[in-house]
């Protein structure tokens, strides 16, 4: 395949077909090799949007919209991933999240970026296929949305008031830790860890059996549930239907590495057990669940986290994600923050009065964050 960027006129931008395919098949050979050839995450990965559509869509009462535009050969140059959620009234047109997906986005090739761009009706063609919303809203953007802002001008944008938090890792796991941990991190988690190894035998493990996984995600759910209900916050986890669909794709994934389960047991019982996305050299931590309740002085979340930095870097990994949640430990961990952003349009009277909603909700969160961060620290 030719990587080198498509030169373009005008004159070719009419050969782009824009259709709105709502049974988008996203485990076909063609959006394999578009994702593959792309700069889209592991969010967008066909395994992840096809059991989403399939699975979580029906239970949550969405509706997929996807839109697709090929070229003259027929050739899939582009895929928005979009779901038309109805809500108190309102239908809101976002990308396909459900509330699973940390980075959302178009998924094309850069190479066709120019060929995109040339296409001056194409805004107005992808606009015609979108079924009628009251509001449109992108969320989670991350870089540059050159694309984005071409085929959804006078959008209004913000940025979120929660971050992502990427870490970058070196070859060596040893000059890692000491560069990037503080000196008293180091310290604590040492301290930790000799706690740990006396307190019986643990060992971490990466859970290919998918026996060993479902159990594993088992205890992740009950950690977690536990722990949701001391702070008085409902969990997603205790939906079944995101419940399946988790597992199912930890199952999936240890076949073709898409994802991890990793495991922290003490004297054979898991005291930690954390679940993330791989794909190329990039590893996302999305779900972690620790047995507070017995072994909390022993920290085995930071422990667990820590270990699977380390098993991270010896399998090549050059980015540790920690996604999005604006949570302390992460900056610990040497991650970077990265600004989210998120786009809204209203399309209706009904559509002004939830984006104004969204905008006054966003703005008071943020006002408030830090007073809680200040009465948190002194508490």
């Amino acid at each position: 395949m030719n990587f080198a960027p498509r030169t373009v006129t005008h004159t070719d931008a009419p050969a782009l077909q824009v259709a709105a395919e709502r049974g988008f098949d996203f485990n076909s050979a063609e959006y394999r090799a578009l994702h593959a050839h792309s700069s889209a995450s592991a969010f967008q990965a066909p395994g992840w949007l096809g059991a989403l559509h399939r699975d979580i869509a029906p239970a949550f009462g969405v509706d997929p919209v996807t839109v697709t535009v090929r070229d003259s050969d027929g050739r899939l140059v582009l895929v928005l991933p979009l779901a038309l959620n109805r809500q108190h009234g309102v239908a809101t047109l976002e990308f396909a999240d459900f509330g699973l997906c940390d980075y959302l986005g178009p998924v094309y090739e850069d190479a066709d970026l120019p060929l995109l761009l040339a296409d001056a009706r194409l805004p107005q063609r992808v606009a015609a296929a979108l079924p009628r919303h009251d509001a449109l809203a992108f969320t989670k953007l991350t870089g540059d949305q050159t694309l984005l802002a071409r085929l959804f001008p006078a959008m209004h944008r913000a940025q979120m008031r929660i971050s992502a938090y990427p870490a970058k890792l070196p070859t060596d796991w040893t000059t890692w830790r000491t560069n990037q941990l503080d000196p008293s991190v180091r310290r604590d988690l040492d301290i930790k860890r000799r706690r740990l190894d006396r307190s019986g035998k643990a060992e971490f493990t990466l859970l290919r059996d998918p026996s060993d996984i479902a159990s594993a995600f088992d205890a992740l759910r009950r950690y977690r549930s536990a722990r949701f209900k001391a702070i008085g916050a409902p969990d997603i986890m205790d939906n079944e239907a995101v419940f399946a669909f988790y597992r199912g794709m930890a199952i999936q994934g240890a076949r073709d590495g898409t994802t991890r389960t990793e495991r922290l047991s003490l004297s054979e019982e898991p005291i930690a057990v954390q679940f993330g996305l791989s794909q190329g050299r990039t590893y996302s931590m999305l779900l972690i669940g620790v047995d507070i309740a017995r072994h909390a002085r022993l920290s085995p979340g930071l422990l667990a986290i820590e270990d699977s930095l380390r098993a991270a870097i010896s399998f090549g990994d050059r980015v540790y994600d920690f996604t999005i949640g604006d949570h302390p430990y992460k900056l610990q961990f040497g991650a970077e923050t990265v600004p989210l952003a998120e786009w809204h349009r209203a399309r209706t009277l009904r559509g002004h009065a939830k984006v104004l909603r969204i905008a006054l909700m966003r703005e008071a969160k943020r006002r408030l964050k830090p007073m809680l961060k200040r009465m948190t620290t002194r508490a």
